[in-house]
């Protein structure tokens, strides 16, 4: 009986300690894998922060390339400064001759013949040069 109950607190003793090397195995990988999903979170913050400013950063772009292609189209445009017909108030004119004002033996300012394309008025405008 004797011999018996050494062997069982052999066993448990050694079932203890296996136990105990495997809890301090479990305790540094879960240190570990702390300090990793503490690295992750800092990386998510900065990631998101990363969003939002690349967020602001298209809406600005967005809004730079509204202004440019407005301003492109109306270069384009046939009556590129929204002059206004006297008739019927539309801007849509297109402009279709220029000529030169000579005041004074010199050319100062410009004639410019619109035609309305929603009346069919002309309408001339005088352009001062810039």
């Amino acid at each position: 009986m004797l011999i018996e109950n050494t062997e069982k607190l052999i066993d448990e003793n050694d079932s203890t300690l296996i136990i105990k090397e495997r809890l301090l195995l479990l305790k540094d990988q879960l240190v570990a894998y702390d300090k990793e999903l503490t690295g992750c979170r800092k990386k998510v913050s900065a990631l998101a922060d990363m969003i939002c400013y690349l967020e602001s950063e298209i809406q600005n772009i967005k809004l730079e390339n509204f202004t440019f292609t407005e301003n492109m189209e109306k270069l384009h445009s046939p009556d590129p400064h929204d002059y206004q017909c006297s008739l019927c108030g539309s801007i849509k004119l297109k402009r279709i001759e220029s000529t030169f004002q000579e005041t004074f033996g010199r050319f100062d300012a410009k004639n410019a013949f619109f035609i309305c394309l929603d009346c069919g008025k002309e309408k001339v405008i005088k352009i001062d040069p810039p």
